[in-house]
Order: C-alpha cells, then sequence, then structure tokens
C-alpha cells in the first residue's frame, strides 16, 4: 500500500482526459464559436482552485488553437503533457435551451472521440516519478483506453492514488469491474451507475461494488450532493450546496478536479467530496469551462462556511489506498479538555483577533495595578536582571518585546526558552536575577519546571498567567495575570498579544522616563483599522499559500519573533509546513530552498533593520518568488504588501505586525476546511497535552 502524503506536502495532480472545441448556443439565438472545452479542462480548472501543481495529460488535433490553453497555463496548469496528432480536434455543437436543457450535435464522426483519447505512454514519466506520488485522475474515455492508463500508472509510479470516472459507452459487465478495482477511487454519475448496475439506487449500487472488492466508490449526485462509500463502513451523505444553477455543464468534472485536489492535500474521502461539492456548485453558477478560475473564492468561502455542517448517515472509515485517514472534522468529535465540540471550530480564531484592540488597551494600562506593583517589588529586590522564559507563543512575546526593555528599562532581559532555563542556564544566573515564567494556561511543564529550578537556587519567580490556580502560578512568588477572555480553544492570538503587551507595560513602568507611553495609547485604535484594512489582503495571501509547498517568514530584532508567531499559526491552524528564519540569515541559507513562486513573508516596519529588508526583497524579486510585506512603510518593487495603519516606534511594532500573519493563518484554515489544530483522532489530542504538561524535573547541566 502507498504511504500516505503529508497534508503539509501536497501531491502533484494529473489530469487525464480530453479537449474539445465547442460551439455554443444560447437561448436567445447568440453563439459563441470555437470555445475551449473538454473534460480535462472542466477538471484541472477545478483543481486549481485548490492547489498549484495540476498537470494535464490529453490529445488535440492539429487544427486546435494553442492559445485556447494561454489561459490556464498562466494560472499554474502544467500543458506540456498536451499532445498534438493528426486530424482534427473533437467539435461539438452545444445548444441551450430557455428551460435549461441542452443537447449535443458532434460535428466530427463519434470514433473520432476514441481516436484522441490519451495513451498510457502520454503521460511524461518525470510527473510520475514526482514525490510525494501524485493523485491521478483518468477522466471520462472509452473503457479500454482507461483502464490502459490505469494500469500502466500502477506499473510506474507505485504510490500514486488513481481514480476513475465514468462515459456514457461503456458496457457493463466483467471489464467495467475490474478497471473499478484497479483503481483507488471509483467515480461515476448516478446515471451512469444505473445504466451499469441496472437499478436507480446509488447506496445500494455502491456496496454492490465495494462487496465486489471495489476500494471506494464516489457517485456524483448533482443536485443531491454526493455519496461515498467503502468496504464494511456503509456509506456517507455528502449535502449539495445551495447555487443558482446558470450552467451545468463540466459539474461532474469540476467535483472530480476538486476531489482529487482535496486527497493531494490530505483529505480523506468524505472532506474531498466536500470540497468537490463546494466546487460543483460555484462553477455551475456561470458558463465557460474556465469559469472556476474566476471563481474559487467562492468555492473557498461555500466549503469553509460548511466546516460545522454534519455528514449523512455513516462513518468517514479507512482511507483509500495512499490516502491518509485523517478523520473529517465535520464528522469527528474534537472536544478539548473543558471545551465543548464547538470550540475547536476555526471561526473562534477570528472571534477572538476582533477583541485584540481591546485587549490592548487593557494590557497597556495596567487596570488592576499588578504591573506597577510588580515594578515596585522587583526595585526592592534589586533586581537587574529578569529572565524572559515560556514555550511557545510565550517565548516569542518575551523575545519580541526585548528591545521594549532595552531602550526604557532598568532592568536588562533576557529571553530564554523554558527548556534551556531549566536545563541549561538556571545554575549561572548572575546575582539580581528574577524568572518571569510565561504561560497562559499555566500549566505548561517545561514553563512550571524553569519555575521550580529558578526557585531551588534562590531567585524570585513571577507567573505571568491566565490560571491563577494552576501549577504554574503554585511555583511562583507572585502571580502577575494575564486575564485575556477565551472564546474556545483556538491558535493563540490575543493571548498572545495580552503576554505581549503586559511585558511592554512592565518595561516601561521600569523605566526613569515615560519612553514610548505616548505611542502605545495609539496603539488600539491601530489594531482595529490593521485588523480591518489586512483581511482581504491577508485572504488572497492565504490563497496563494494553498499550494505551496511550505512558506518562509522572514523577521529581525524583535519581529524576528513576530516571524516565529507566522509560523506557529500555520502549524496550529491549517498545518502548513513553515520557516522562520533571522532576515540576514535567509540570504545565507534559506536562499539555496527558495525558488519561482515560493511564498517569502518579510516583516518589515520602521526600524534598524528596514534597508536590509529592502535588499532582500531585491533578491527575492530575482528569484522569482512569491514576496509578501508586513511594514508601516512602503518599500519599493512589486511585493504584496500587508500594511500596518500606522507608525509606531520599533519596540511597539510587534503588537501590529503580528495581527496580518493570524489574519492569514485564520484564511489559510477556513479556505482548506481545517479547525483548530486539527488532531486526528481524541487519543492523539490527549497525547498531545500530557507531553507539554509534563513538568519533570530534570538535572540541569
Amino acid at each position: 500500500m502507498a504511504q500516505p502524503a503529508s497534508p503539509a506536502v501536497p501531491r502533484p495532480v494529473i489530469i487525464v482526459g480530453n479537449l474539445t472545441i465547442d460551439d455554443v448556443i444560447h437561448p436567445d439565438g447568440t453563439s459563441q464559436m470555437g470555445t475551449l472545452g473538454g473534460n480535462s479542462v472542466h477538471a484541472a480548472a477545478a483543481a486549481l482552485a485548490w492547489t498549484r501543481e495540476v498537470g494535464i495529460v490529453a490529445r488535440s488535433g492539429a487544427d486546435f488553437p494553442a492559445a485556447a490553453l494561454r489561459r490556464l497555463r498562466d494560472a499554474g496548469a502544467d500543458i506540456s503533457g498536451i499532445r498534438r496528432v493528426d486530424g482534427p480536434t473533437v467539435r461539438n455543437w452545444v445548444i441551450y435551451e430557455a428551460d435549461g436543457r441542452r443537447s449535443w450535435v458532434y460535428r466530427t464522426p463519434r470514433g473520432r472521440g476514441a481516436q484522441v483519447a490519451p495513451q498510457p505512454a502520454d503521460i511524461p514519466g518525470e510527473w510520475l516519478a514526482r514525490q510525494p506520488p501524485p493523485v491521478v485522475h483518468i477522466a471520462a474515455m472509452p473503457l479500454v483506453r482507461a483502464a490502459a492508463v490505469a494500469r500502466s500508472v500502477r506499473d510506474r509510479a507505485p504510490g500514486a492514488v488513481v481514480l476513475l470516472d465514468t462515459h456514457e459507452d461503456w458496457p457493463p459487465g466483467g471489464p467495467l469491474l475490474e478497471a473499478a478495482r484497479a483503481v483507488d477511487v471509483f467515480l461515476p454519475s448516478r446515471e451512469e451507475l444505473a445504466a451499469l448496475l441496472g437499478h436507480d439506487d446509488p447506496g445500494r449500487a455502491a456496496s454492490e461494488l465495494t462487496a465486489a472488492g471495489v476500494g471506494c466508490v464516489v457517485v456524483k449526485l448533482g443536485g443531491d450532493g454526493a455519496l461515498v462509500a467503502r468496504p464494511g463502513t456503509g456509506h456517507v451523505r455528502v449535502p449539495a450546496f445551495p447555487a443558482t444553477v446558470a450552467d451545468a455543464t463540466g459539474a461532474g468534472d469540476s467535483f472530480c478536479g476538486a476531489f482529487a485536489a482535496g486527497l493531494a492535500l490530505g483529505d480523506d474521502p468524505v472532506a474531498a467530496a466536500r470540497r468537490g461539492c463546494a466546487t460543483a456548485a460555484a462553477a455551475i453558477g456561470a458558463s465557460g469551462s474556465l469559469r472556476l478560475l474566476d471563481r474559487r473564492s467562492l468555492a473557498r468561502d461555500l466549503l469553509a462556511g460548511d466546516a460545522g455542517r454534519p455528514a449523512g448517515p455513516g462513518q468517514a472509515g479507512p482511507a483509500v489506498s495512499g490516502v491518509a485517514a485523517v478523520p473529517d472534522p465535520a464528522v469527528a468529535g474534537h472536544a478539548g479538555a473543558g471545551w465543548p465540540d464547538d470550540a475547536y471550530d476555526i471561526g473562534v480564531m477570528r472571534k477572538e483577533m476582533a477583541t485584540i484592540p481591546e485587549v490592548i488597551a487593557g494590557h497597556l494600562g495596567d487596570p488592576g495595578g499588578h504591573v506597577t506593583r510588580l515594578a515596585g517589588w522587583l526595585a526592592q529586590r534589586q533586581i537587574r536582571h529578569v529572565f524572559l522564559t515560556g514555550c511557545g507563543d510565550s517565548v516569542f512575546a518575551a523575545m519580541a518585546s526585548s528591545l521594549a526593555f532595552r531602550r526604557h528599562s532598568r532592568l536588562e532581559a533576557h529571553p530564554v526558552h523554558a527548556l534551556d532555563l531549566a536545563r541549561y542556564r538556571v545554575r549561572y544566573l548572575p546575582p539580581g536575577s528574577a524568572v518571569i515564567a510565561i504561560s497562559v494556561s499555566g500549566k505548561a511543564g517545561r514553563t512550571t519546571e524553569a519555575a521550580v529550578q529558578a526557585a531551588t537556587f534562590g531567585h524570585p519567580v513571577v507567573a505571568l498567567t491566565n490560571n491563577p490556580g494552576g501549577p504554574l502560578a503554585a511555583a511562583a512568588d507572585v502571580l502577575l495575570p494575564i486575564d485575556v477572555p477565551m472564546l474556545g480553544s483556538s491558535p493563540g492570538t490575543s493571548t498572545y498579544i495580552g503576554m505581549l503587551c503586559t511585558l511592554i507595560d512592565l518595561a516601561l513602568r521600569t523605566s526613569d522616563g515615560n519612553g514610548a507611553r505616548a505611542a502605545c495609547g495609539e496603539l488600539p485604535g491601530l489594531a482595529a483599522v490593521t485588523l480591518d484594512a489586512c483581511d482581504a489582503p491577508a485572504a488572497e495571501v492565504a490563497a496563494r499559500m494553498a499550494a505551496a509547498s511550505f512558506v518562509t517568514y522572514l523577521g529581525a530584532g524583535p519581529n524576528e519573533a513576530t516571524a516565529c508567531f507566522g509560523a506557529a499559526k500555520l502549524f496550529e491552524a491549517p498545518q502548513r509546513v513553515a520557516l522562520a528564519v533571522n532576515l540576514e540569515e535567509w540570504a545565507h541559507e534559506q536562499y539555496f530552498i527558495t525558488g519561482p513562486g515560493d511564498p517569502v513573508v518579510v516583516v518589515a516596519p520602521a526600524g534598524a533593520a528596514h534597508d536590509r529588508a529592502g535588499e532582500i526583497l531585491s533578491e527575492l524579486r530575482f528569484l522569482h518568488a512569491d514576496a509578501i510585506v508586513v511594514s508601516d512603510l512602503e518599500l519599493p518593487g512589486s511585493a504584496t504588501a500587508l500594511r500596518l495603519a500606522g507608525r509606531v516606534p520599533e519596540e511597539l511594532s510587534p503588537v501590529l505586525a503580528a495581527l496580518p500573519l493570524a489574519q492569514v493563518g485564520f484564511h489559510l484554515a477556513r479556505q482548506t476546511g481545517k479547525r483548530s489544530y486539527n488532531f486526528p483522532s481524541e487519543q492523539a489530542r490527549d497525547e498531545h497535552y500530557a507531553t507539554i504538561h509534563r513538568a519533570t524535573i530534570g538535572e540541569p547541566a
């Protein structure tokens, strides 16, 4: 059995099908002559709505206009698998009636379709050799040719996932069953399945096929959605999406292309069928074989709005061969400890982001006087060094606040990861040191260990936490509450800003002057404007990231931490591979793995490294990378801008710069149908939290 592909590393998609030239007659008598058609085009446009690595294998006649494929190529499709052959391209009249009916008149002999059907050798060998192995969709074509293509793919690419659509001319019987058994997913329409098996009962028919050895059957039900069946699991009904029908031509092929893209992205078959239904609904609202290139955002919005809708009776069941068995989050429960099931909905992340301006105002204003009292407590003990420690977002907040301490505070701040502090640094802290241990949950095991070890070596400990009754608070001398309302279990955004603003406030309250206090008063309003202005651009950036193998985030000074935060949101929400790299270090290392179209996010607000960011951007342009700039200033070049609302002192800029990066993480999760964290099972969730909460006390070096 093929190894499953990681959702973070999409498989390539190969569409094998036909090309046609269609002459379209509309009900009002108007016509469109010589339009691009064919099942390969409809399926490829649908796949491109979700992923970027899509190749087309087809045959065109000598009269086929090469320019007809230009837009598909410009959208990212590899058309080098299209082979020109002697004779005419298949050409059709497509006649639409006012009541929505359509009829086809073949302008070339009926046998021409079989003559130009792809041959197994037409699929480029290098496409089948790609890693991870591709998803290969065999669109409708004569049965003998489809079966030959399937066998060839199996022989040449053992790890590939093979899909097979049906053709109206297929005969029932043994050859059909043999072909369906030879692939991973069989994708008949309801009408074709009824003709092949002799009855119009999709559930029964699908069960008969799986009982006969077909690995997975997905029945396209048109306006009734789809049905997914696998051996021993019954079947799952996936509802259709509401749509106004302008042109149903190619809807089934659009479903199949999006289904293939879903498997390439790591969906199980039920989730891939949802993606297919959303894409078909977007397609039928307009006309033309390439309409999905303009309506991809509608397909994504439909799927995102469907995140909480359950499937029909049945279970997700085991995966098909080569497809990761990840439970569909709209079917499987993802309840976290203390949270209802819907707390993991990705919408929670957006709701918490909306509270950020209020969080900034509260955590820079010290309404309870906790920061002011802590500043006095540290002064009484003649503390000169504060070691800011935590894990994940907590240590990023420590790093991001360090410039505020350097510029304004009497204290020398040292950001350090909790494991390093507990196991490697604690014996060697200088006199006059205190430890500020940071954990929103108050349960992080390594942070608690760092607090315990610091106290053991005689250093005062402050717990910066949202949990006054947790183990971290119990290990500390002083509690500094974060007090950020949490609406569910989602990737931290408002909590990160709460931690960061509390630390900045401490830096300013341990200062001999007012420092950046006046600029702090502007931050809540600037945050609100930034969130509003960057939302749509962040959604577009996320759409471009959807097909990328990895995303790189660059930053310097306090905003190297912002780059780390941005990468973390991609891990936690859409679960994509991301690199967080020092701005300068990229030129020495990651430069060599950055290529055309690779997304690189440069966090470069006004400050000491801004000019160097401009130089790095020129290198990204040279590499034809997809550069995205987060800044409050204009930078030369063609990079996409996630523009911050206003210029603030550099030590405050991480507060604003994090906001569009959180939005990108949210939108990419929304567009790909993900929920928060996406634990594959309750056991995996429990194991995760047990690992990070386990507070073992080691022997420090």
